[in-house]
């Protein structure tokens, strides 16, 4: 932080400490202003154990803060010394969970809590220093050397000091109330045990410790409530710590010291357990500095058995700096999930697909039994030396986190059959699965016999796992092709480049993408007749195009090679849907879930179902049942807002928006809330949230339709609203072009040319989608809305009435301004319910 003087405030006659800021800070404008901004706000602490803040100033060009001087030996210093004694302990760890529940309640995070930051005073009272200057690190300033040289034991400063970051700041995720109950758990810790929690020679081990494994056990005499505070503060997911200091302060308070243990940890005791947690830390330090080894604290020839029934969560590997390493290791792990997905119908086990790992970001134990429910977690870390490639693997029961199992794999880097072969193989083991012959006969197969094809392709794999970052889609793009150099006839490869094409498309909306895209797929089911990936490539692709017959044939083939395959179930359900065969389609959703009933996205897409059906409460309940699997699951909260929306349940739904919104903005959220407010007649709000929500996606043809609507009905907007339809027509007729099939685009687009006054457009357009789907109760309500809007009340009247039939809500209709003129209509009356039939009469 610069010079710090002891001074005298001469005005006021007082000691304070005053801290200048180092010229880099003081003269890097938008750094030095944080800093005074920060420092200004903490100023307004007022509490026994909070450095006190007096002035934030400027003099001559150098920027100070003059705070309360205080006499005292640091914490760290009081730990160097060993472990305290637990009263102390218990003292100083209230005083400090006080200190940090004011502060949270007047909404200031420390962000850097640590021994050092923390001063015990002569008479046995703690202070901490720093509020509001923790965050003072710029991370571009700390260059590639400073990361690779700096020790665990070293003050490296990134937004935080790196032995007390949470993982949420390791992965540059934002710091909050619970990043400092983190930063109080190691600092509790430490001061119980003399040692911290999670070590590591270097920063890339120490981090990976951070994010992966679980605490050093505390010594066994330790108060049980105490360890299970420290547990909790822990935590690797923030939303599973104490949501604030406050609660953590209270559970300290329930401790009692005279009942909760038999006395002070003895010397003998002491030595007993120190020795013993030495030994253990020492076999981790040489195994880190050897072969990156992972800490779990249990023997690893243990001989638990595996539950009888796994639901099995693989975690992505850690970046290891170089990319295209990085990319091989992550298509070495989803190339090992898949084969063992593949094991899934002849053995009692089920494994969460990668791209649901990726996409909800999880890479911790408790993230993995958080999100998907799994009862086992696989572990891996990869590292090269001297040409061969070291694997250490580790299955982790999800609940107690103990390790079942464990072991080492190393191949020459030159082999990569070899090293993928013998990894799969020993897991396996690991699982206690007997393979048939046969098994292993068709696991052992790669697709191709050429090593460097292999690789290419495993790292595509790689890349491809980050199908949201177009760089990424490029290099498996690049990869792809060039494990088809090597060998053209390779099919994995050739799906995977149909599916990389696919995903340039999703983010692109250039159809040259699709294009590509289905002529690969088709070339990759021709080479791979076998390969369930090929047909699902194939499906995809027909099913994109309205071709729905072929696509379910290509899906049940997919099927049949992988029953357990996400896409294929997923994919079928969606052709038999858009066929009219509904009760297939719920079918292959419900198998869906019984195949991973602990999964969330199962119940997700059943309860989509339901919801484009009207089925309105057992949509409901699938999305209430994602929100307690995933209770930080954004999509749930956002698919409950948007039934309460359908079911006239306005300002019911907007809590579940702006809950889905704090976890993550979304198009389909600002979607869903900006459809409430249109519905509730707040058009001026409507429009901000469409604004707002094609800034987010401003390819979707039904966002700027839903602008439209808007505009037109929000007093003064009305001429902007045809500009929102035309994009909107011009979006959705590109993706007509490639689906003429696609019924509800069809009924949209009719929509939007009726608003604009458009007669023989909005007819045909709301004709062909009828012909498609007669029954669908969203392309019923489109085309009321067209009829009416072109002046044939009669038959928007008729289209209302089998809306309603079909499931569409009275509120729906009551809401939906197009119908005002109808308000007096006996018809439209007994639609909505409405008593005053009987008096129009």
């Amino acid at each position: 932080m610069g010079a710090v003087y002891k001074a005298e405030d001469t005005t006021l006659h007082r000691t304070v400490a005053l801290k200048f800021l180092p010229e880099s800070v003081a003269h890097t404008g938008k750094v030095c202003e944080r800093l005074k901004r920060e420092a200004r706000t903490a100023s307004a602490l007022n509490h026994p154990n909070i450095c006190t803040i007096y002035e934030v100033g400027e003099d001559a060009g150098e920027v100070f803060i003059a705070m309360e001087y205080i006499e005292g030996r640091t914490l760290s210093e009081l730990i160097s010394q060993g472990p305290l004694p637990m009263e102390k302990v218990l003292r100083y760890s209230l005083q400090i969970s006080s200190a940090l529940a004011h502060a949270h309640e007047k909404g200031v995070i420390h962000g850097d809590l640590k021994p050092h930051n923390i001063i015990v005073e002569p008479h046995g009272d703690a202070k901490i220093l720093d509020f509001g200057l923790a965050r003072r690190g710029n991370p571009a300033e700390f260059d590639r050397q400073t990361l690779e040289t700096a020790t665990a034991e070293g003050e490296v400063t990134l937004g935080g000091t790196f032995p007390y970051m949470a993982p949420e700041q390791i992965e540059g995720r934002e710091a909050s109330t619970r990043t400092d109950i983190w930063s109080f758990g190691i600092l509790l810790h430490e001061m119980i045990s003399g040692i911290r929690p999670f070590l590591g020679s270097n920063l890339f081990l120490l981090s990976n410790a951070i994010l992966r494994d679980p605490p050093a056990p505390l010594p066994p005499t330790v108060p049980a409530g105490l360890k299970t505070v420290v547990a909790k503060c822990l935590e690797k997911e923030p939303e599973r710590r104490y949501r604030r200091a406050g609660e953590t302060r209270a559970a300290l308070e329930a401790i009692n010291l005279s009942t909760d243990r038999g006395g002070a940890l003895t010397q003998a005791a002491w030595s007993s357990w120190l020795r013993s947690a030495l030994i253990a830390l020492s076999l981790i330090v040489i195994a880190a500095v050897g072969i990156l080894a992972i800490r779990y604290y249990k023997n690893t020839e243990s001989s638990d058995s595996m539950p009888s029934r796994i639901l099995l969560g693989v975690l992505p590997t850690i970046n290891s700096g170089d990319p295209a390493q990085s990319a091989f290791d992550s298509g070495l792990v989803d190339t090992l999930n898949s084969r063992l997905g593949e094991l899934s119908t002849r053995h009692p086990l089920s494994v969460i697909p990668m791209n649901s790992t990726i996409e909800k970001r999880v890479t911790t134990v408790d993230g993995a039994r958080d999100h998907f429910g799994v009862n086992l977690v696989l572990v891996l870390n990869i590292q090269r030396a001297s040409g061969n490639v070291r694997v250490n693997y580790a299955l982790v029961d999800a609940r107690s986190h103990q390790q079942a199992r464990s072991g080492t794999i190393t191949a020459s880097q030159t082999d990569p059959f070899a090293l993928q072969d013998q990894v799969f193989e020993r897991i396996a083991a690991a699982l206690e699965l007997q393979l048939a012959p046969q098994e292993k006969q068709a696991l052992a197969y790669h697709g191709t016999n050429e090593p460097a094809a292999f690789d290419f392709y495993t790292q595509g794999r790689g890349y491809l796992q980050d199908y949201v970052v177009p760089e990424k889609v490029d290099s498996a793009i690049t990869l792809f092709g060039r494990a088809l150099e090597r060998d053209p006839n390779y099919a994995a490869a050739t799906a995977g480049l149909g599916e990389a094409y696919w995903r340039k498309f999703q983010l692109t909306h250039d159809h040259q993408w699709f294009d590509a895209a289905v002529s690969t797929c088709q070339k990759a089911s021709q080479l791979g007749p076998n390969l369930a990936a090929a047909h699902s490539c194939l499906g995809r692709a027909f099913s994109s195009r309205g071709i729905y017959e072929k696509a379910a044939e290509q899906y049940r083939r997919a099927l049949d090679l992988d029953p357990d395959s996400d896409d294929a179930h997923v994919g079928l359900a969606e052709a038999y849907e858009k066929l009219g065969r509904l009760d297939q389609a719920e079918k292959l959703y419900k198998q869906a879930i019984s195949v991973r009933p602990a999964y969330w996205a199962t119940y997700n897409r059943l309860g989509r179902f339901y919801l484009s059906y009207a089925r309105y409460d057992e949509a409901a309940d699938m999305f209430m049942q994602v929100t307690s699997l995933a209770p930080d699951s954004f999509i749930g909260f956002y698919n409950l807002g948007g039934v309460r929306v359908l079911q006239g349940r306005y300002d019911e739904a907007i809590p579940f928006f702006e809950r889905s919104l704090s976890i993550r903005p979304t198009a389909n959220c600002l979607s869903n809330m900006g459809t409430a407010h249109f519905q509730m007649r707040r058009y001026s709000e409507s429009a901000t949230d469409f604004e707002r929500a094609v800034k987010l996606d401003s390819k979707s043809y039904e966002l700027w339709g839903n602008l439209g609507d808007a505009y037109y009905w929000t007093p003064g907007r009305r001429a902007e609203a045809a500009g929102a339809y035309s994009t909107a027509i011009s979006l959705g007729e590109e993706n007509l072009r490639h689906n003429p099939r696609d019924a509800l685009l069809l009924a949209y687009l009719g929509q939007y040319h009726a608003m604009r006054a458009e007669q023989k457009l909005a007819l045909d357009k709301i004709d062909a989608a009828l012909r498609l789907q007669p029954n669908n109760p969203d392309v019923l309500l489109a085309s009321a809305i067209v009829y009416q809007q072109l002046g044939d009340s009669s038959r928007a009247l008729n289209s209302l009435e089998k809306a309603v039939s079909a499931g569409t809500t009275p509120e729906t209709i009551r809401d939906t301004p197009n119908f005002s003129a109808l308000s007096d209509n006996p018809r439209f009356l007994v639609l909505i319910h409405e008593d005053r039939v009987k008096h129009t009469e």
